[in-house]
């Protein structure tokens, strides 16, 4: 069993003509995985349900890819150890394949509890759907109820697998120091030696754009389906009025996970560091796009009159539509070609590029980091870096920052009512709002990773300490007083 990946552009390079208007026809989308067998036969209701995990609630190309993977692994397991496929699976199999996962005697197969339980996942919502489908009598899972209390007090009832493990526990957040960073950033991605001199030997390509990528991911915290989804004519100017630093930016929801947008901090120098990007490093790249006759790919969507707000899109009926960036999501986003008023093509909207002037993949991206880490370490610099190192990296030192400049705040005035608060949570609010995370609890896990963590938990104990001491010595004085005047009355 293997993983194959809808293309468009494959399709058409095998003659299908309007490859995506054939796809989406027949409910497929570019980029859905599908799984075909060792013999090459194709299982249509089992690469159904991947083509389904878009209304199923999974919508990151990321997370199909999982699923995909999820499915193949236990797929396989299956057919090789059991002889079964996933249709004829039971709660034995389920036993055998934990046991084999996550307590087999050979080290490099067992998978981390994390891996394990997302795996669970993937395959407890395969077999519901399957039994929704009527193509399976039961799931080969084990559940359990119980109860949580909901809005008004109502105890409403949630189902569990028994098979996913509770002692699993987040994984240590992986971030870099700031001298790790600006080693990625320079000697990694930019080509640089460590001494800062040029590196002759350097033979990377897009280096302006893969640092502004870097740099933007490390200082707004925006994960990289979110980054990668941006389009040039949405993207602020630098602010230059009032001085500030930052510009806001509402990201568009249907780039980000779950579908909640949110409103994110532009650093005034990233802005001015894509905008030169767009005007430098991208320019060259369209003009050699140009050069060739501005070829479009399979399935491209034309757009004209685009501005911060929207763009007008043409429709599947020739029609022309004005679309707000907040409703275009990344599927249209990375087929998104605009032309001018006379129907010459201006480029791609999103603003990263490769060198075919196509955008750049989440794989690829990836790949940019990978191979920058490993540079890195060619020159005894220890970097493992990935984009969402990157996120991991602007929340642990935004946090640290937004702690110590409360604390500081807070020492300059009396202690009020609310200051715990003010010195925890509004920072911790703070940056949930800007990482876009759902609860803050998901937000608690950075705070074990600041840098001064350990010496604000022993700088309050501290303060807790001489607090206590000092007063419990003020009462004592008072008490001590009154016995005084009396010895000494008795005295005179």
């Amino acid at each position: 069993m293997e993983i194959f990946f809808t293309d468009p552009g494959a399709l058409e390079a095998a003659g299908v003509t309007d490859a995506q208007r054939t796809l989406e026809r027949h409910g497929l989308h570019a980029g859905a995985p599908f799984i075909l067998s060792d013999d090459g036969s194709y299982d249509v209701h089992l690469n159904r349900f991947l083509w389904s995990l878009p209304t199923l609630g999974v919508r990151s190309a990321n997370s199909w890819r999982a699923y995909a993977l999820d499915l193949l692994t236990w797929g396989r397991f299956l057919h090789e150890h059991r002889g079964k496929t996933v249709w004829q699976a039971d709660r034995d199999d389920v036993t055998a394949f934990h046991r084999a996962r996550r307590v087999s005697p050979d080290p490099t197969q067992v998978v981390s509890a994390s891996t394990w339980n997302r795996c669970v996942a993937a395959l407890d919502k395969f077999y519901t759907w399957a039994a929704d489908e009527g193509l399976v009598a039961r799931t080969p899972f084990k559940y359990y109820e119980s109860s949580r209390r909901a809005d008004f007090g109502r105890q409403v009832p949630v189902r569990h697998n028994r098979a996913v493990e509770k002692a699993a526990k987040r994984g240590d957040v992986k971030f870099l120091s700031v001298p790790r960073y600006a080693a990625l950033r320079d000697v990694g991605l930019h080509g640089l030696r460590p001494s800062g001199e040029i590196d002759p030997s350097f033979r990377g390509r897009n280096t302006e754009r893969n640092v502004v990528m870097a740099e933007l991911l490390v200082t707004t915290g925006l994960r990289i389906e979110e980054a990668a989804s941006l389009c040039w004519p949405e993207l602020p100017a630098p602010d230059r009025q009032d001085g500030r630093k930052s510009v806001s930016f509402d990201l568009a929801p249907p780039t980000a996970k779950r579908d909640k947008g949110r409103r994110v901090l532009l650093p005034n120098r990233i802005v001015r560091a894509v905008a030169d990007y767009v005007e430098i490093e991208r320019s060259l790249v369209l003009d050699r796009w140009r050069a060739r006759g501005c070829p479009l790919p399979a399935g491209a969507v034309l757009g004209i009159q685009p501005d911060r707000l929207g763009v007008r899109m043409q429709t599947k009926d020739g029609r022309l539509r004005r679309v707000p960036w907040s409703r275009v999501p990344p599927a249209i986003r990375s087929r998104l070609f605009l032309m001018d008023e006379q129907d010459r093509p201006l480029g791609p909207a999103c603003v990263w590029l490769g060198h075919e002037a196509r955008p750049v993949s989440l794989s690829a991206w990836g790949s940019v980091f990978v191979r920058a880490s490993e540079r890195c370490r060619r020159y005894g610099v220890d970097v493992t870096a990935t984009p969402h190192v990157l996120r991991h990296t602007f929340a642990v030192h935004l946090l640290s920052a937004l702690i110590h400049e409360q604390i500081d705040s807070v020492a300059r005035h009396e202690m009020t009512d609310g200051v715990y608060r003010r010195i925890i949570g509004d920072p911790l609010d703070h940056l949930r709002r800007l990482l876009g995370h759902s609860s803050i609890t998901t937000t608690y896990i950075y705070l074990d990773c600041t840098d001064h963590a350990q010496s604000l938990i022993d700088g309050a104990v501290d303060a807790w300490t001489s607090e206590v001491a000092t007063t419990a010595a003020q009462v004592s004085q008072e008490n001590a007083q009154p016995v005084a005047r009396v010895e000494g009355a008795k005295a005179w």
